[in-house]
């Protein structure tokens, strides 16, 4: 078991003191922190430098400045896990906290359950081994949308007869937006006694005004600029995520996955490429895996990340995703769609379509990327594999035609 360092923040002692007995009675081997303000926070981040920091919402630092903006900015690794007794999910404060927080749980909290969270977020590390590029990924308060339909979502917030089945249609349509919902909804504001994994639910169980909120005051998602970076295209990713969305969800339906699973499949179709938003803001990192494809043309776009980074961006969308508290087959699948093999076991329903439906439409584009040997020699995939072929070829010409 890993000893991770925690800080617990909350301005109630007696909350501080429950925390003591419950890391000493149940992870002793742990090294924890305390503190009553953000000030004195901000004192034991920069001796401890924790993996974790748990605290309450509205914990400022000098002269007012938010303490987890403040941890977002100068220390962007660690993970950030809101424990708090604002009972709302609606409130200004949890909204604001979305750009900034990785986990949302409520008191009172079961210590079984805040264990847990602390764990699984933290285990995630093992997915990214460079300590910079978890820096990237945590310092990250938004992704960017499509600029189209960041635009047409401003412009339906604006009409008095807006449905919030009309703004899930939207937000269905963009990886960015999507994730971002979902992280909310999911989070333990909300008390659901499943994960959603369809954002149109998503959109329904938020309410029109929390979205209009999320998206005119809160800013979640912004218009990205167009890529400036040879080759690399925002239109042509999204396009590719939206069919392997749909493929993905009709593989996993062929599989014979029930609905919960054809909708974690769709959404991990969708995000599949989430990583590659991440790394817009930081084109050092595209660059150089582009420069390595440029000296090595048998090199896919991938195998050139994982020379030069010993990961790709599909291990660090996973590693967002998880972050924030997605469903852990979706977290996986994104995670593990190039490589499914490097996970123990068998893999999920969820893996094996969107990795196939991944490789399908990339060789449908001329991208001539590997199918994982393992998948392809199970005989229930290696039997229907050709009429998928012909549902991507249908696909990905339906997409060219329009």
């Amino acid at each position: 078991m890993i000893p991770y360092k925690l800080l617990f923040v909350d301005p109630d002692n007696n909350a501080l003191d429950a925390y003591r007995r419950l890391i000493k009675a149940m992870r002793p081997a742990w090294s924890s922190s305390f503190a009553a303000t953000g000030r004195d926070a901000m004192s034991v981040m920069r001796k401890l430098k924790p993996d974790v920091l748990v605290t309450e919402l509205n914990m400022t630092v000098e002269n007012g400045v938010d303490l987890l903006k403040t941890v977002q900015k100068f220390y962007p690794d660690v993970i950030r896990i809101v424990l708090s007794s604002e009972p709302d999910a609606q409130a200004e404060t949890i909204l604001n906290a979305t750009q900034s927080a990785h986990r949302f749980l409520v008191k009172p909290c079961k210590g079984e359950s805040l264990i847990a969270h602390v764990e699984q977020a933290a285990e995630l590390r093992k997915i990214i081994f460079s300590e910079e590029l978890r820096k990237i990924i945590g310092g990250i308060p938004y992704l960017p949308s499509l600029p189209q339909l960041y635009h047409e979502l401003l412009k339906a917030m604006e009409s008095p007869l807006i449905s919030v089945a009309e703004i899930g249609d939207i937000i269905a349509r963009d990886m960015s937006m999507t994730t971002r919902v979902l992280h909310l909804v999911n989070s333990a504001f909300f008390g659901l006694p499943r994960q959603v994994s369809n954002p149109h639910e998503a959109a329904v169980m938020l309410g029109l005004n929390v979205l209009k909120s999320l998206i005119l005051y809160v800013k979640l998602f912004f218009a990205a600029p167009d890529s400036k970076i040879p080759g690399f295209s925002l239109d042509d990713m999204w396009a590719h995520s939206s069919l392997t969305a749909r493929l993905s969800r009709d593989i996993a339906k062929g599989l014979g996955g029930n609905s919960h699973i054809q909708e974690d499949a769709f959404l991990a179709g969708m995000l599949h490429d989430v990583g590659k938003l991440l790394l817009l803001e930081h084109p050092k990192y595209l660059k150089s895996v582009m420069l390595r494809q440029a000296n090595d043309d048998d090199l896919s776009f991938v195998d050139a990340e994982y020379k030069e980074f010993s990961a790709s961006h599909a291990e660090i969308g996973g590693y967002l995703l998880g972050l924030w508290g997605l469903p852990d087959l979706v977290v996986e699948a994104v995670a593990c769609h190039h490589r499914p093999s490097q996970i123990s076991g068998e893999a999920s329903p969820v893996l094996a379509a969107t990795h196939l439906a991944n490789v399908m439409l990339c060789r449908q584009a001329g991208d001539e990327i590997d199918y994982d040997e393992n998948l392809l020699n199970q005989g229930e995939i290696k039997m229907m594999l050709p009429d998928w072929n012909l549902l991507a070829t249908r696909l990905y010409e339906e997409r060219n035609t329009n």
